[in-house]
């Protein structure tokens, strides 16, 4: 079931990739992030509300960890996501940002200390390569006179807050379920997504009034914040963030077949060769058994310690 739920989350996921650069220019990126969440939330609030206001004490008491992923996931991974649209196409951002599950496994292991076998530094080394090929155009000289694009640097960016954001679903109590999870986040990250939204809203344009508009926001907040992030994060929370973030080159074959025919962006040599290597890291990736610390080295990373006996049952 994780693994159905984290599928059919990638076509949704897609879908998002080709609204923001099919919106770019129209819909301002913190206006687009700033009403997907409101309207997610206002989606969850009969369901988690009052699971929500029972786990109070708790949520409080976690507060600056709900803080942190509410930052991550509002303003820092989809505020950037729907800024870099402006600079890059949806095949490249759908490309770039299936360099996830590299960036999860990286800061699970300098987070968590989750060691690594060979294959999958192998595959993170083949799946950055395949980043690379986009980002340089297929073009290496590019990377020496480092002449890249600004989207799919931004779009780097992005995915390693969001894949920073998953990785921290660990320390998240198990008494809050995934409704709850999703509106704490949603909520805190409005406290500060809030402020740049009237900033922007002030100083640089309005979200336009308009029944595409409307229609846009409505799918995106619906789709892609409730039900989409809704069934990662069920993911992520059961079978452990390295494991889900496998599904993200999905996401990525979505996206680049929606934009083909959607959007009528052509699919260039580079395309190919990158997403070839970034599948081929990840799947050599998956490949690779998590290497469990031994019981001396638990004790030296008590952080470590509290995140598996949280999660013993999941990973």
């Amino acid at each position: 079931m994780p693994y159905a739920m984290i599928i059919i989350a990638a076509v949704i996921l897609a879908s998002n990739h080709i609204v923001a650069r099919y919106m770019s220019g129209v819909i301002p990126p913190m206006g687009m992030v700033f009403w997907r969440i409101v309207i997610g939330a206002c989606v969850l609030l009969p369901f988690a509300g009052m699971g929500l206001f029972a786990n109070r004490t708790l949520i409080f008491k976690h507060w600056k960890l709900f803080l942190i992923l509410g930052v991550l996931f509002v303003p820092l991974g989809n505020g950037i996501i729907y800024a870099a649209y402006n600079f890059t196409t949806a095949l490249n951002g759908g490309v770039v940002s299936a360099s996830q599950p590299a960036i999860t496994v990286i800061l699970s292991w300098l987070m968590f200390r989750d060691l690594i076998n060979w294959k999958q530094g192998v595959g993170i080394l083949i799946a950055a390569s395949g980043v690379l090929a986009i980002i340089s155009r297929g073009d290496p000289a590019s990377l020496l006179l480092l002449q890249f694009n600004i989207g799919d640097l931004m779009m780097i960016v992005a995915t390693g807050f969001v894949a920073l954001h998953n990785v921290l679903l660990r320390l998240v109590p198990q008494e809050i379920n995934t409704p709850q999870l999703l509106l704490a986040i949603q909520l805190f990250g409005l406290l500060i997504g809030a402020p740049l939204y009237l900033a922007e809203t002030l100083f640089y344009r309005p979200v336009p009034i308009s029944l595409e508009a409307i229609g846009v926001l409505l799918w995106i907040g619906i789709a892609v914040t409730t039900i989409a992030v809704g069934l990662t994060n069920t993911a992520v929370r059961t079978i452990g963030a390295n494991k889900a973030s496998m599904a993200n080159y999905l996401r990525a074959g979505f996206t680049a077949i929606l934009a083909i025919i959607l959007l009528g962006e052509t699919f260039q040599p580079f395309h190919a060769v990158g997403l070839a290597l970034v599948i081929g890291g990840v799947l050599m990736m998956s490949r690779g058994r998590r290497r469990l610390l031994l019981p001396e080295t638990r004790r030296a990373a008590p952080l470590s310690t509290v995140s598996r006996r949280k999660t013993r049952h999941v990973e």
